[in-house]
């Protein structure tokens, strides 16, 4: 195994040697004094929020809302002034008591401090291709997911949301596109350790997030392959105690719901689809009558218009967030401490969706005395939901495949049976009438720290944490039955009525006597990370830079989780396991391990910030993969840049800087089942043993284990340039290339089935994967006008090198050479006008008039499987851009994001129709029927008919192209008068409101919202509206 168990000891050996040695040179400071003073800029307005640092220490202290700072010091230390998106300042401290400091804006940021992988560096040193975004810029959203708030906010990165459950409504993020045939999520680390959520942070707690894309991640080995997102949380500084508060109250509704056909339009449909079925008129289901008298209105207990979205769902839910957070600190204590709420219910009438998280944050550093620092860091996080016990696919399925001649409920307001029985009613399953689903979720992310500069070294520093996560969840899932009416319909008429008058007295209360069932569940995982590491930094006659570390890590990840189910309640009012009857009971439990030691150093050299050169050497290994083949793998980059700018024949007055870079490193991807060298076995009645043909209960071997199993490769080329010209432009691109190799893949296509067996993963897919990204900005101010504009575009597009497939598949078939996630579809050609027509060209067995052409690729006169061609589109854009607007005027500020993508593709369609469920409106416009046959959509389908979709004759046409350019976020700020703010005694106080997915610019015709990405039958994307205040003290 790859794992000891040394970590808590050796930390606490670690400290008590530490203060012991060097406790008593805690007297040796310096003579102390008061330095006060204000900063501002170049239009003497004062700059709140600038961090004030002792050079070389880590005491310090932010400025007030008025510019204005103290802090303690010694004459012989220097103040060094920074914050982001102004020019760094040094000033040496001397005799002086008051020190007011000028601040210049730095459009590039480059004096700006970037977190990068186990370390920080200036950005003008910076030289992979590595974006930062700030706590300002992630609160800007008013989201319940940290992963939504990054939607166009970075290149590269791209932000995928699947569905708007609260709580569940996470973003798929990807870092420059899919670059493997399996998991590329890239690797998130939270304050220095995995597997941390960061969907579960509280916004407010944020101070930065940067995106590794290129060799600047390979520090990170085996599990850098699809990028590194690193968070890092709020600190205290030294000064006054801060005190801030903000929240905000919001309505949320869906951005978009798919519009279904009323009941009119859908007799007609189904009148039509008979029709050309060729079922008799007087067999149809519905008459002429019947579509008049659904389209009147005026039959309310025989035609009704069921609006399924209506019944089900309510216009807004709500939304709230509430953030406290108190910092500050001596030259002895630093300290931050935050608590949060968040809440959202969901937009089900009767709703049962509730969603609530709090989020405790408490970071303390304390400076034993010069050389030493310890410091603690928790967050604790509490989740809790409820939902009804049908899950949110089913609901929405239901609600979109729901027959609106079908009653919700009758006239009288009693409840109808739907269209699919009450199991299966939208109105119901959503709410606790159903049952309910009851799941919380404590997370505690725990770390110990500690950093010892070594007495007699200059620039030489050892640091060490251990981290100790431990995450509960708990789960009650209760089902019970439903009652609702059903109506004599035949007994209603045959009395004389038509419709119209009340048929009260032909209902019938009816159960679907389901019978109640509960399932506890019960998980936990523990996360143990220790972490060794020496730095050095020193430079040398004020020219060469030189920094390095060397580091060691321990990771153990070890999981459980039971769960049993019971049925045979006799009432709903006991759901516990107890009073659950002995059938049908079942439990079960599933523990996992997993385990790595690494083993990595980085070595950086600048000569004058002017010529800059890196390299890391990383040694991991994996209880994953097995010892004999693939359990240790070494991950090398390097990378160089050139300051041109400072050199003397580019001092040019309209070029402010200029860097050219490049970079080349090789990551891994351990992103895989574990133990796939080892045989499984599972317990099953598969096999027949002894005489006659009863199954046995067996043990069998569920796949042929692979020895030789390993990581996936990936190497990355980067080359590009950051460039600021004219004082307030600036433009960036990076080009990158990567090969990923090694990728695991079974080879069940090129091995026949009826060899009966199960194959192993193996090493052998390759993928390449290129593209560029481009940033631009401008940014003005002048006296109380301030405004600015930035853009950002990627391209990023892979391609299949190496892929399994059978020998016998037609070239046009293979997937090598076609991106991952390439459709496999038939290439449509219009639609057939008439019989003639039908009759002229190669079409499916029983094509008629109305029917999608199919284009017949291979020529032999037949429409069969080796007519259809790989699509290049997938549901992974190429293609993603955002732009981004600031203004400010006096006390009000405006921002705007405005976030895109390229084409991409998504199947439309998923519900049954017909007889069997409604129709798109989609569907419905434009639909050819005798009348008009120059239709560009085929005719009414029913159900699954080939002419529209089924597994055999799929077309593009059944699927919607998914471009667009969206209204993403704004925000419209205004900061309260200055003495109303000192008659309370504010530091800062301001108001706004903002609003998120507000609305389409642009989007291609279809049935979906263009953005949402998950199943098509699933809880929708929100757009939210809030009113908020900040408020400082």
């Amino acid at each position: 195994m790859c794992w000891s168990e040394p970590p808590g000891k050796a930390l606490l050996v670690f400290w008590i040697s530490c203060i012991l040695i060097l406790g008593v040179q805690s007297n040796t400071f310096a003579q102390q004094k008061t330095v006060t003073g204000t900063v501002k800029d170049e239009r003497s307005a004062p700059i709140p929020g600038v961090t004030v640092l002792v050079k070389g220490a880590s005491k310090g202290t932010t400025t007030d809302v008025s510019g204005k700072f103290n802090l303690q010091v010694s004459p012989d230390e220097v103040l060094v002034f920074s914050i982001i998106g102004y020019v760094s300042r040094e000033v040496p401290v001397g005799n002086r008591t008051t020190i007011d400091v000028n601040m210049s804006e730095d459009m590039q940021n480059l004096s700006e401090v970037v977190i990068v992988g186990f370390g920080a560096e200036k950005k003008v040193n910076v030289i992979g291709s590595i974006e930062t975004i700030s706590t300002k810029e992630i609160k800007a959203s008013p989201v319940g997911s940290v992963s939504n708030a990054l939607a166009g906010r970075l290149p590269g990165l791209v932000v995928q949301q699947p569905q708007g459950e609260p709580g569940a409504d996470a973003a798929q993020l990807l870092i420059r596109g899919r670059g493997t045939l399996g998991n590329s999520a890239p690797l998130i680390i939270i304050d220095g350790t995995e597997g941390r959520d960061i969907n579960a942070l509280n916004a407010n707690d944020i101070e930065s997030i940067s995106v590794l894309k290129d060799a600047s991640a390979a520090i990170y080995g085996a599990r850098a392959a699809n990028g590194v997102i690193l968070v890092t949380t709020k600190k205290g500084a030294q000064g006054k105690p801060r005190i801030d508060y903000s929240m905000y109250q919001g309505l949320s509704k869906p951005t978009w719901l798919p519009k279904m056909t009323d009941a009119a339009t859908y007799a007609q449909m189904v009148r039509e689809m008979q029709t050309y079925d060729g079922v008799a008129e007087a067999n149809l289901r519905y008459k002429p009558e019947d579509v008049e008298k659904y389209r009147s209105g005026e039959y309310p207990w025989t035609h009704p218009n069921t609006n399924w979205n209506d019944v089900t769902l309510r216009n807004f839910a709500n939304t709230s967030n509430h953030n406290l957070s108190i910092s500050g600190g001596t030259d002895r204590v630093t300290y931050y401490g935050g608590i949060g709420y968040f809440h959202s219910d969901g937009i089900y009438k009767r709703d049962a969706n509730d969603f609530k998280r709090f989020n405790i944050k408490v970071n303390v550093d304390f400076n034993v005395n010069k050389y030493l620092t310890v410091g603690v860091a928790l967050n604790e996080i509490q989740e809790n939901r409820m939902s009804s016990s049908m899950d949110r696919e089913t609901i929405f399925n239901v609600v979109n495949q729901g027959r609106p001649t079908d009653f919700a409920y009758w006239p009288n307001g009693q409840l109808a049976t739907g269209s699919f029985g009450l199991g299966y009613h939208p109105a119901v399953i959503s709410t606790l009438d159903y049952g309910f689903n009851d799941r919380k979720n404590l997370m505690s992310y725990n770390t110990l720290n500690a950093s010892l500069k070594i007495p007699g070294v200059e620039g030489l520093a050892l640091t060490t944490y251990y981290s100790y996560d431990v995450d509960f969840n708990k789960g009650k899932l209760f089902t019970q039955p439903l009652e609702g009416y059903t109506f004599n319909r035949a007994a209603y008429l045959a009395a004389g009525n038509t419709g119209k008058e009340d048929g009260s007295a032909f209902l019938t209360k009816i159960s679907n006597n389901a019978p109640r069932t509960l399932e506890n569940t019960n998980g936990n995982a523990t996360r143990k990370l220790y972490h060794l590491q020496l730095d050095y930094a020193k430079t040398f006659n004020e020219a060469h830079n030189l920094s390095a570390f060397v580091a060691y890590e321990q990771f153990k990840n070890e999981t459980n989780s039971t769960s049993a189910f019971r049925t045979g309640f006799v009432s709903s009012a006991l759901p516990y396991l107890f009073a659950g009857g002995n059938q049908n009971k079942d439990n079960y439990e599933t523990v996992g391990i997993d385990t790595r030691v690494n083993y990595f150093g980085r070595l950086s050299y600048n000569y004058k910030e002017k010529y800059l050169l890196q390299f890391t050497l990383r040694r991991d290994g994996s209880v994953r993969f097995s010892e004999e083949s693939g359990r240790w793998g070494t991950f090398p980059s390097a990378l160089a840049g050139w300051v041109i700018s400072k050199e003397g024949f580019m001092q040019d007055k309209f070029v402010n800087f200029l860097k050219l870079k490049a970079s080349w490193g090789r990551m891994g991807n351990d992103q895989v089942d574990p133990f796939q060298y080892l045989a499984s076995y599972s317990f099953g009645t598969g096999g027949v043993y002894g005489t006659g043909l009863n199954y046995s209960n067996s043990l069998f071997q569920n796949v042929t284990p692979n020895p030789n199993i390993t990581w996936e490769i990936a190497n990355m080329t980067n080359v590009g340039f950051e460039s600021a010209f004219f004082n307030d432009f600036f433009l960036n691109a990076d080009f990158f290339y990567q090969r990923r190799s090694r990728i695991l893949v079974a080879r069940n296509a090129s091995v026949p089935d009826f060899t009966g067996i199960s194959l192993p993963n193996e090493n052998f897919g390759i993928v390449d994967s290129k593209g560029l990204e481009v940033e631009l900005g401008y940014q003005k101010g002048k006296s109380d006008v301030t405004y600015g504009i930035t853009g950002n575009f990627t391209f990023a597009r892979n391609k299949i090198v190496e892929f399994d497939e059978p020998k016998q598949v037609v070239e046009w078939q293979r997937r090598t050479g076609h991106p991952i996630g390439a459709i496999l579809l038939h290439k449509s050609a219009g639609i057939f006008k008439n019989v003639d027509q039908v009759n002229s060209m190669p079409h499916v067995t029983g094509a008629i008039p109305g029917d999608v052409i199919i284009e017949d690729v291979n020529g032999d006169g037949q429409i069969t499987a080796d007519d259809r061609i790989l699509f290049d589109q997938t549901s992974v854009p190429e293609i993603t851009y955002a732009a981004s607007l600031n203004v400010g005027y006096k006390a009000f500020r405006l921002s705007a994001l405005i976030t895109g993508v390229g084409t991409a593709w998504r199947q439309m369609l998923g519900s049954q129709q017909g007889l069997q469920g409604n129709y798109y409106q989609y569907q419905a416009d434009g639909r050819w029927t005798p009348d008009n046959p120059n239709a560009t959509k085929p005719r009414t389908p029913n159900g699954w008919q080939p002419y529209w979709r089924n597994n055999s004759f799929r077309t593009d046409m059944e699927y919607q192209n998914m471009e667009f350019a969206r209204l993403k976020n704004v925000e419209l700020s205004y900061t309260l008068p200055k003495k109303f703010q000192n008659t309370l005694k504010m530091a800062n106080a301001e108001i706004y409101l903002s609003g998120q997915n507000l609305f389409l610019l642009y989007a291609s015709q279809g049935i979906w919202d263009p953005e949402f990405s998950g199943n098509r039958d699933n809880y929708p994307i929100m757009k939210v509206y809030t009113i908020g205040a900040r408020v400082s003290f």
